[in-house]
Parts: C-alpha cells; structure tokens; sequence
C-alpha cells in the first residue's frame, strides 16, 4: 500500500532534527509493504493555535490530500490534530486518516475512558470540538483536553528529542494524573511528535496506575494502515449517502477555482 503523510506545515529547517526522528520512527513501525511518502504544504503559517489561522491552514491541507489522491496514493494520512478531517473524507474517494480520530478510535478499544494531553490552552479547543464533533464525548473523561505547561515550543520539542525524561514528561505527569482522578483509564498524546518521543523513553503507562499513555502518532498511523487494507481487498472507504458523500468534480472544482486553487 501506498500511503502520503501530509505535514499540516512548510518545511521548518529549524526543526528538521524533529521530522527526521518522526520520519524514521514512523518507517520502522509501519508495515514492511506499506510506502509511506512525507510531504509538506507549499505554503503555511506554521501557525493552528488559533480557530482562524487553522481554517485557513485547512483548505491547503485538504488540497495536499486531493493532490495525494491524484498522484495514485492509496490513502491519505493528515499528520497533526489539527486537520480538515471530515473535508478531506468528502472530497476524496480513498481512505483517510488523522492523528485524532483514529488514535481516540484505538484509546476506546483500550479503556473505557480516555483524556487527552496536549501542548497548549488553546490546543484544547480544537481538540474537545473534534472528541464532540467525532461522537465520542461519552467515552472521555469531563474535561477531555488538557495541556501541559508552559506550553510547547520549538526548543522544548527539541529538548524533548534529546532527554524527553527532564523535558516534558514530569509536566505531562502532572496533568495525567488529574485525569486518571477524574476516571481516565487510558491518556492521549495530544501531538503528532510527542507521543513517540515518549513513547521512545519508555513512557507508555503513568507510573503505579496501569494507565496506558497512548502515542497517538503511531496508534492512529496503524489504524490507518487498517483501512487502507480493508480498502483494497474489499474496496470499502465511506458511505455515500450523506455526510461524506463525494461532491460533483465540476462543482467542487467550481469552489477551489473561486480560491484560485483549480483552473
């Protein structure tokens, strides 16, 4: 199967330690037969802890995927919770996934309630609209999203790479353990690179609780990698009913030309 990743930013050169360490560690938990392409937006603000600055980021995201699709890959995985999803699932007629929903997807499999820590305040909002959006308020905990603090930024993920253990995961442990008080049985990493930075220390369960820390990253990769076999040795992707109903080529092309994104 042939899989792109899209990077819900531009190249970042200050950071390429980061993306390397995720690109490898991705290629080594995937399947042997799984090719797997990275691939940036052309153009981003670098910038989704904001409701106005993630729409925007959106539509190009959305576009990297209708992009992906015409180029022949047999699925598209958006790499960061903060992603177009359900646009993305309309548009195109191959499966999709995102760190989000399939990561909560396999937390539910795991636990009977899960909570999400992620890298900002405002993160969390983005977050707790999905967990209600995707239907799945039921099975997470009151207050489903919570962040670590200070939050996360260029230097802490980096430091984070080089001794993830004095870095991040005493912050993180302090809010896990608010969540496992309010019935957490299983803790999200809410962020495409931290949960294999964690999950590469070691840190898988908050200590003396039996509660798994999920890396997000590489449950919701793996999941992806599920449907893209349903896919194609049964040709299942979506139901054309309704919501994910795939829009008229002409009429959506209509849309993006409005936008100067189709001619």
């Amino acid at each position: 199967m042939k899989i792109c990743w899209i990077h819900p930013t531009s190249e970042m050169p200050d950071v390429a330690p980061l993306f390397d360490m995720l690109h490898a560690d991705v290629r080594a938990t995937a399947r042997p037969d799984t090719e797997i392409e990275f691939r940036y937006l052309p153009k981003s603000g670098c910038f989704t802890r904001s409701m106005y600055a993630e729409h925007m980021n959106s539509v190009l995201f959305a576009e990297a995927a209708l992009q992906a699709q015409a180029d022949g890959f047999d699925a598209v995985y958006l790499g960061c919770w903060n992603d177009p999803l359900y646009e993305a699932r309309e548009a195109l007629t191959i499966p999709v996934g995102s760190v989000g929903e399939q990561s909560m997807m396999a937390a539910m499999a795991m636990g009977k309630k899960f909570g999400v820590i992620t890298v900002s305040e405002k993160t969390t909002v983005a977050i707790t609209r999905d967990i209600e959006a995707y239907g799945f308020s039921a099975r997470a905990i009151p207050r489903p999203a919570r962040s670590f603090t200070p939050e996360s930024d260029a230097c802490l993920l980096l430091d984070t790479l080089k001794d993830a253990r004095s870095a991040v995961i005493p912050r993180f442990e302090e809010v896990a353990k608010g969540c496992i008080a309010d019935g957490a049985e299983v803790i999200l990493t809410g962020c495409t690179y931290y949960g294999p930075m964690l999950r590469a220390a070691g840190y898988t369960e908050v200590p003396g609780t039996g509660v798994t820390v999920l890396d997000a990253t590489t449950a919701s990769f793996k999941y992806l990698e599920a449907m893209t076999d349903l896919y194609l040795q049964t040709g299942y992707v979506k139901s054309e009913r309704l919501t994910f109903r795939t829009p008229p080529t002409e009429k959506l092309n209509l849309a993006r030309g409005s936008l100067g994104l189709a001619s």
